[in-house]
């Protein structure tokens, strides 16, 4: 008989070892953005619509980055931007609207809405556009009065660690995005003497297709986790009448969602500037049968503003519709704190899982007559399945 050869023993069969698992999507990707749009518009009596934004392939979009830039000159009026009650410059966007590649609206929202969510949608542990270092705005009677420059985000990916949301971006045509300037006087009170132009770039925020494999051989993910997911961020409102009243949620029922910000507009002045004076003290948040909070006004301020660290900037708390300040009539209810005390350092084990008859109400007491607004941030995924999320994120 002939012996056999040392190191040539094949294993038996169901005894080969497993596969070595993938690293995780992030690993084996390069973070990559150029810009993609460049366009200016003159500022009119009525709102404009910016050229449309067909966005170019780029392997995998995280968000996008908008770099807006009011230029006025030779002005000699007193100008004074418009209120909500201090948006600023943020009122010269009327409205943005994001388009998936089926054309379905994915993101509605106007100006000021889109500096909330970038504000408290826990995507920045500073996110708040006014206290960027760029942002800038000037007012009076001066030659640039009525410029402004300011930066604003559009997420797609929810969490940065496994890149949750990311899509997939490699055809043509494909996502969308459709940009209105709103007309001067929605942006300003006192206007410039010559209106200015608004100029808007765009840059893809995103990942390069991944390699195969590390060095080692252990491969890389070659798509996020849950691909096909979509965080969407919709507006809607009900004009509610002064007295008891009761708000239901619409937008995102049926899905996980993962933040609600509410606020309000006085309907007499159309503005925010009494919101917080109207606003019901108690409020009471009702998940079908299940109490979720009833808190006074200023306990829900001092949990918003310990969360979103809206006093962060030395020994005096900034003022209201400020950087790092908070914003007048602004009640955010997030779903994102389950990592660290951060909102947006998240596991995805808190968000809200609904289904298409959830009750979702806040109903309290209102000072006056008042329009509410809510934002709404939910997930759509593949599997319509709220714990695929939860076992997507490692758990």
């Amino acid at each position: 008989m002939t012996q056999p050869k040392q190191g040539t023993a094949t294993p038996a069969k169901g005894n080969a070892p497993p596969p070595p698992r993938p690293y995780p999507f992030p690993v084996g990707v390069y973070e990559s953005g150029t810009q993609d749009y460049d366009n200016s518009v003159t500022q009119l009596a009525t709102p404009v619509q910016m050229p449309l934004w067909n966005i170019s392939p780029t392997g995998w979009l995280r968000g996008l980055w908008f770099d807006f830039a009011m230029t006025t000159a030779g002005n000699a009026a007193a100008v004074a931007f418009n209120g909500d009650p201090t948006a600023g410059g943020f009122s010269g966007v009327q409205k943005v609207t994001l388009y998936d590649l089926g054309g379905e609206q994915v993101v509605t929202l106007t100006g000021y809405e889109w500096l909330v969510v970038n504000k408290l949608g826990g995507y920045f542990d500073v996110g708040d556009p006014r206290a960027d270092i760029t942002f800038s705005q000037t007012t009076g009677a001066v030659g640039a009065g009525g410029s402004f420059h300011f930066i604003l985000y559009l997420p797609f990916e929810v969490v940065a660690r496994d890149g949750l949301g990311v899509v997939q971006n490699e055809s043509k045509p494909g996502w969308k995005v459709e940009l209105w300037m709103d007309s001067s006087a929605q942006t300003y009170t006192v206007a410039p003497t010559t209106l200015g132009s608004l100029r808007v770039r765009g840059f893809p925020d995103s990942y390069t297709e991944p390699a195969m494999a590390a060095p080692n051989g252990r491969p890389f993910a070659q798509t996020p986790p849950l691909p096909g997911s979509l965080q969407y961020w919709k507006s809607e409102n009900q004009a509610l009448p002064a007295g008891n009243a009761k708000y239901d949620l619409t937008n995102g029922v049926g899905f996980p969602i993962r933040n609600i910000i509410y606020y309000g507009r006085d309907t007499g002045n159309s503005t925010r500037a009494t919101a917080d004076t109207n606003w019901p003290d108690p409020a009471t948040l009702l998940l079908g049968n299940v109490n979720y909070f009833t808190r006074s006004k200023n306990l829900w301020i001092s949990k918003m503003s310990r969360a979103f660290a809206l006093s962060s900037l030395g020994a005096t708390v900034p003022a209201v519709d400020t950087a790092q300040g908070r914003e007048t009539g602004v009640y955010p209810v997030w779903f994102t704190q389950d990592l660290t005390s951060h909102p947006g350092d998240e596991l995805r084990f808190r968000y809200l899982d609904t289904q298409v008859n959830s009750l979702i109400r806040l109903t309290g007491t209102f000072g006056a007559a008042t329009t509410l607004f809510a934002l709404t941030n939910w997930l759509a995924t593949p599997s319509k399945n709220r714990y695929a999320l939860i076992s997507g994120s490692g758990a």
